[in-house]
């Protein structure tokens, strides 16, 4: 029999086990650097899918040729936004989704400005609703831009919907800037209220001078230069800054389309215009240099993202423009949608206190018909929502033996889709105006005369 040695058994078992041990503490280490990288890679996933998504709302950064030193700055434009809350049932529009889109515009350029290129303050329902006896007039959408940081405001014809006295509040409360080039106070010179005639911002170097323009015919406590004679106005205006006192030029405007077309046309020193009024997204260029018109959906359906670039080097004026469409893909800013929401509901309260149920239902529509009263129908076309008006109208005066109902198709301020349950401040919202019902007896030849006047405006 053969005796083994223990020390040999020793020798020969020891390395074994310290390859072991040495295994153990590999595997070990490989465990925690696999989890360390599976987190560190989800994170990196979600941060990455988080700036796609974010860059997808936004547009992206433009890309320049290299030919000089550039000079690069953001305009995010709204217009006719009267509105605090998303539109047809949540899914489009909303003060707190484009609060959102312009922390994003930010973050990429700091030289960012907001621009409203009138009609804020009115016409909303929500404005009519009264708070301890007093009409919010516009005085919740002030608040809510507040929190938003526009930065840049112009007249719109329905700011002076509501009592001198109560703009003159509004635009103190704002803590933006109202620039009015051709609305003045009515008896001199002066520009109304604390607006200015006109704003240089110097951006790096790049002064880029920005003027308001607004629509005439309305606001009996403002003088506004009127549409035949505001090109040469503003011709005249332009003369007292040297072309050396700014860089480029940019015009905020709510005048109609044919007037803007006008002073792209006729004042070929403008750079962009940013204008409101249509309700509708337009994007033209007109003029011997292409000047660039733009403007957003109502109500904050869309918003334009203006990058602009400035070449030092060439003096040329470059941008690079984004419709974006303001979904519920759009995340919200929290501040904006607090403020908005505790404004929305104050409204709702004075309206009960007015005597009326805003939430009440008051009908439901079958699945699949629609009471469409966006702008653009309303002004054009007969739909659902317009023949229930003036259908209500008729059975309203039935005593008189009223056959037919006419109205102006303006007067409907929605702009929304109704569907499915209507509720009494769907009803606010369609008509806010304070408005009476008149029973007339006309001659045929008069009535001819009337609708065919309203053919010719259509879309107008």
């Amino acid at each position: 029999m053969t005796i083994i040695n223990s020390n040999r058994l020793k020798t020969l078992f020891l390395p074994h086990g310290l390859i072991y041990t040495i295994l153990g503490i590999a595997i070990i280490c490989l465990t925690i650097l696999t989890v360390t990288y599976a987190s560190l890679w989800h994170k990196s996933k979600t941060s990455s899918n988080s700036n796609v998504v974010d860059n997808g709302i936004i547009g992206y950064p433009a890309r320049l040729p290299n030919d000089g030193r550039y000079v690069q700055w953001t305009f995010l434009q709204m217009n006719d936004v009267y509105e605090l809350l998303p539109l047809e049932g949540g899914r489009k529009g909303g003060l707190a989704r484009v609060a959102y889109m312009r922390k994003l515009l930010k973050q990429e350029n700091s030289h960012m400005y907001t621009i409203c290129a009138g009609d804020l303050v009115s016409p909303s329902a929500l404005g009519l609703s009264k708070i301890n006896g007093t009409a919010l007039h516009g005085k919740q959408m002030i608040a809510t831009m507040n929190t938003l940081e526009v930065d840049f405001m112009i007249f719109g014809n329905h700011e002076f919907d509501i009592p001198e006295n109560d703009l003159l509040a509004r635009m103190n409360e704002s803590a933006f800037t109202w620039i009015s080039t051709n609305v003045f106070r009515r008896d001199s010179n002066q520009t109304f209220g604390s607006s200015i005639s006109h704003k240089i911002i110097t951006i790096n170097t790049v002064r880029v001078l920005l003027i308001g323009l607004t629509i005439d015919g309305t606001g009996d406590y403002v003088r506004i230069i009127n549409q035949s004679s505001l090109v040469n106005y503003v011709q005249e205006y332009l003369k007292s800054f040297p072309n050396t006192t700014y860089d480029v030029l940019v015009a905020i405007t709510h005048l109609d389309m044919a007037t803007d077309i006008k002073v792209a046309s006729k004042i070929p020193q403008i750079h962009l215009i940013m204008g409101g009024h249509e309700h509708d997204n337009y994007n033209y260029l007109r003029g011997t240099k292409y000047t660039p018109i733009y403007k957003a959906d109502a109500n904050a359906i869309s918003v334009f993202i203006h990058r602009c670039a400035y070449n030092l080097d060439t003096k040329r004026f470059r941008i690079y423009s984004t419709l974006a469409q303001v979904t519920n893909e759009v995340p919200e800013e929290e501040n904006t949608a607090a403020v908005a929401k505790c404004w929305f509901d104050l409204g709702i309260k004075g309206f009960q206190e007015l005597g009326y149920e805003p939430n009440a239902v008051v009908s439901c529509l079958p699945i699949g018909i629609e009471l469409d009263g966006k702008s653009a129908s309303v002004r054009s076309d007969r739909t659902l929502l317009t023949a229930a008006i003036c259908e209500s109208m008729v059975q309203l005066t039935t005593t008189y033996n009223t056959t037919i109902g006419l109205s102006n198709g303006g007067a409907v301020r929605i702009d929304d889709v109704l569907r499915e349950k209507i509720t009494e401040y769907d009803i606010l919202r369609t008509l806010p105006f304070p408005n009476t019902v008149v029973a007339l007896s006309v001659p045929g030849a008069l009535l001819a005369q009337v609708l065919t006047t309203g053919v010719s405006l259509k879309g107008n």
